[in-house]
Formats: C-alpha cells, sequence, structure tokens
C-alpha cells in the first residue's frame, strides 16, 4: 500500500512539473532591481557567459528547473540563469526610468510644438504687420488719387472759363472795330464839313476867313 501511495506521489510530482514546465513557456519575467545576472550556455552557471544580465532587463522565460531558468533575449540569445532573481512585473526603478524617458520625450515633443507654435505667431504677427502696412499705402494711393482727380476736375473748370471768355472776347472784337470805324469817320464827316464850310466862306469873302 505505502508503494502504491508512493508511486502516486511520485507520478503526481512528476504531473506537477511537466505542468510548470509547460506553463512557463513564452512568460516574460523582468531581472529584479539593483543586480546583474548572468547569461550562461547551461545550466548551475556552467559553460560560455553569452550576457551580463542589468536589473530591468526583459526576457522571455523558456523553460524551469529547480533554481535555474532558461530565457531568450531581446537579441534572442538563449541561456540559464538563476531563476530566483527574475520577477513577473517590471521592477519600479527600471518603470521610474522608462517613465522618465518617456516624460522627457514629452517634454522635447512639446518644446518642439512650441517653439513651432512660437514661429507660426511670429510669421502671424509678420504677415498682418504687411497687410497693415499694404492697407496704409493703399490708403494713401487713394487719397492721391482722389487729390489728382480734385486738381483735373479744377483745371478742367479753368479750361471751360478760359474757353467762354476768349469766345466772348472773339464777339466782342467786331462790335469795337464797328464802333472805333463809325468814330473815324464821325471825326472825318466833321473835319470835312469844316473844310468846305472854310473853302466856300474863303470864296465868298474874297479869299478871307470871316466867321
Amino acid at each position: 500500500m505505502i508503494d502504491w501511495m508512493m508511486h502516486y506521489k511520485l507520478c503526481f510530482l512528476g504531473i506537477c512539473l511537466i505542468g510548470c514546465s509547460f506553463s512557463a513557456a513564452a512568460e516574460i519575467r523582468y531581472v529584479t532591481d539593483e543586480l546583474q545576472l548572468s547569461l550562461h550556455e547551461l545550466i548551475n552557471s556552467k559553460g560560455k557567459l553569452l550576457q551580463r544580465l542589468n536589473s530591468g532587463s526583459e526576457l522571455e522565460l523558456l523553460e524551469e528547473k529547480g533554481l535555474f531558468a532558461k530565457v531568450r533575449t531581446k537579441e534572442g540569445i538563449e541561456g540559464w540563469t538563476k531563476a530566483g532573481f527574475l520577477i513577473k512585473n517590471k521592477p519600479a526603478r527600471a518603470q521610474l526610468t522608462e517613465f522618465q524617458q518617456q516624460n522627457e520625450t514629452l517634454n522635447n515633443a512639446l518644446q518642439q510644438k512650441t517653439a513651432q507654435l512660437k514661429s507660426v505667431k511670429t510669421k502671424l504677427a509678420s504677415i498682418k504687420d504687411r497687410e497693415e502696412q499694404a492697407n496704409a499705402e493703399l490708403q494713401g494711393q487713394l487719397k492721391n488719387a482722389e487729390s489728382v482727380r480734385a486738381a483735373l476736375d479744377r483745371i478742367q473748370q479753368e479750361n471751360e472759363a478760359l474757353r467762354q471768355r476768349q469766345s466772348d472776347q472773339e464777339r466782342a472784337i467786331p462790335l469795337n472795330w464797328g464802333l472805333i470805324a463809325t468814330g473815324i469817320a464821325f471825326i472825318l464827316g466833321i473835319t470835312a464839313g469844316i473844310a468846305l464850310f472854310d473853302f466856300r466862306s474863303r470864296r465868298r469873302h474874297g479869299g478871307f476867313r470871316i466867321y
């Protein structure tokens, strides 16, 4: 009876070990804090030293045998190391370092975005200044155009007044010449009348002028 019980216990223990071996496959483990493990080619820290594993290194658990575990690194290197220094969760220090790196990355990205935003604001301010300057120049040109238009209107009015005055003077010239001719004829008529009267008076009185 004892042999059968021992046989069952050994079988059960073997099944548990096999189950543990299968359940350990493809699990992720991390090297615990403040430690550097050696990764050897063979179990029991024998064989060639393949790599030094720093704290927080991510490993894929392939197999466990007693105090040792067969793992695979991210680079694909497989070997044996001490299983007691492997944990399921990433160490707090490694998480802190990762969070700090993420925070630094985010801060750098934020600084870049801030610089880009500042550059865009500067460009917008420059464009706004150029727009205001262009509007001011346009207003000045419009005022100059209005001044030129007003001057042209004034010159046109003065030209019209000069044309009207010239036309009036041209119409007045014949009338003036007529008045001058009439005055000359009147003076000549009076002179001729006086001369004729003097000629007849002298003829009548023997060449003497008697008035």
